[in-house]
């Protein structure tokens, strides 16, 4: 199995069926870390048929290019995810635009892993797809995620007010944008 492409520490593959188990793993090691930032699931989201059923999802949605639903593995471990970055909403036409989302296995959080996936998908979605603009929406309690995309050039559009219902309640959201000005339609 080939991955899409690779960075300096990192192996970015598209989610398949194959990829299943490793993703239900993954995001049952990280329920508690990213609960104040992620939509609270039932348990019987956390099966493999669930995770069987959402791969295969986003494998039907890459081949129509409405999503870029990127896992991240170290080099020298193909085992396990240390991260997902995923472009959601692909518009083509006029706009050429993207909502970026990605997440961090809380072991690897403060060493750079997460700048390293995000900036990675940023070139290939700008270099190879071609896009005009990504955003971002980030809860403004969610600092660590608000400086990673500060310091990979986004700017801050304002506020989408009640945004995701998160934890019992609508939270609002930072807007942050990306262009690539060399992009055309």
């Amino acid at each position: 199995m080939q991955p899409l492409f690779e960075t300096e520490r990192l192996r970015a593959y598209v989610s398949r069926v194959e990829f299943a188990k490793p993703l239900l793993a993954y995001e049952r090691g990280n329920i508690q870390a990213c609960k104040p930032f992620s939509v609270t699931h039932q348990s019987s989201y956390y099966t493999l048929a669930s995770f069987q059923a959402l791969c295969s999802r986003q494998a039907s949605l890459y081949e129509q290019k409405r999503m870029l639903p990127l896992l991240f593995f170290l080099k020298q471990d193909q085992k396990h995810i240390v991260g997902t970055v995923y472009l959601n909403h692909i518009v083509w036409g006029a706009s050429l635009s993207a909502k970026i989302g990605y997440s961090i296995e809380s072991g690897f959080w403060r060493q750079g892993y997460g700048t390293e996936a995000v900036a990675s998908v940023i070139s290939y979605a700008f270099d190879h797809m071609k896009l005009h603009r990504l955003e971002a929406h980030i809860m403004s309690s969610n600092e660590a995620s608000r400086r990673l995309v500060t310091r990979l050039g986004f700017l801050d559009e304002g506020v989408c007010r009640d945004y995701l219902f998160l934890n019992g309640r609508w939270e609002d959201h930072l807007r942050y944008a990306l262009c690539n000005d060399e992009a055309r339609p």
